[in-house]
């Protein structure tokens, strides 16, 4: 399963809500969904119900819990079905080039390294962020209610805060971490994270693994399109002039 948070136009307004990526590359706007299902269920005020047992806030849905991922992917699989009949309105599920994706956790209730250093959690960017500085990609773990871990998203450290990807999955990614600009290319299989000890996450908490140890990209320019990119999440950035040091030029 793989979440995210989006925002798109409604008319005069936006909605910026939970998403999850359907097969056909949907967003399906999972608060909203749940609610119909709620509805068709014949449960009383569906909306409030949702709000509270699937809200729109990944945030939100990490301090739930279990039950709360458990319901996130319930939702999911109706939205699939629905999706696949081919009645799935646009909106319960706009399609990527309607919206915005945003970092997958916009505003984590915590946010740091694994040596224990904190980091601006009120500073996190997410896709289309500008670098200060070359990028030293990897992996973000995040935290669910309990203690335990409810997934991971691309991330790179920068500007003392973070780069988020948009996309959550609650799954140990596979194959390989690439990093490319240009004709430049870097990769990393994910295996060597494996085996890292976690210390325990609240819920909501995002924890930046160590950094994946690549060369240098040469010819980065300011300016540049740099692609971080994984089976599950391609993130888009570009190089700000303070990122252009001299010695990767």
């Amino acid at each position: 399963m793989l979440l995210g948070t989006a925002v798109w136009a409604e008319g005069p307004v936006e909605r910026r809500a939970l998403v999850a990526r359907l097969a056909s590359g949907r967003l399906a706007d999972l608060n909203r969904i749940e609610a119909i299902r709620l509805r068709k269920l014949g449960e009383g005020d569906p909306e409030r119900l949702a709000d509270v047992l699937l809200p729109a806030s990944l945030r939100r849905v990490l301090e739930g819990g279990a039950r709360a991922l458990a319901r996130a992917r319930q939702a999911l699989a109706y939205a699939e079905k629905w999706d696949r009949r081919g009645t799935l309105p646009e909106t319960l599920a706009p399609g990527l080039g309607s919206a915005e994706m945003l970092p997958c956790l916009p505003r984590p209730s915590s946010l740091r390294k694994m040596n224990g250093q904190g980091l601006d959690r009120l500073a996190v960017r997410g896709p289309g962020a500008e670098l200060s500085a070359p990028p030293q990609p990897g992996l973000a773990a995040l935290g669910l209610a309990g203690g335990t871990l409810a997934g991971f998203c691309l991330a790179l450290e920068d500007g003392g805060s973070a780069i988020l990807g948009a996309w959550m999955t609650d799954e140990w990614p596979t194959g390989s971490l690439e990093l490319k600009a240009g004709a430049a290319r870097r990769s990393m299989p994910f295996k060597v994270w494996e085996g890292i000890e976690l210390p325990q996450l609240r819920p909501g908490e995002v924890m930046l693994l160590p950094p994946a140890k690549l060369k240098p990209l040469p010819g980065l320019v300011a300016g540049a399109e740099v692609r971080l990119s994984a089976g599950f999440d391609l993130l888009l950035l570009r190089l700000g002039p303070e990122g252009v040091h001299p010695t990767v030029q």
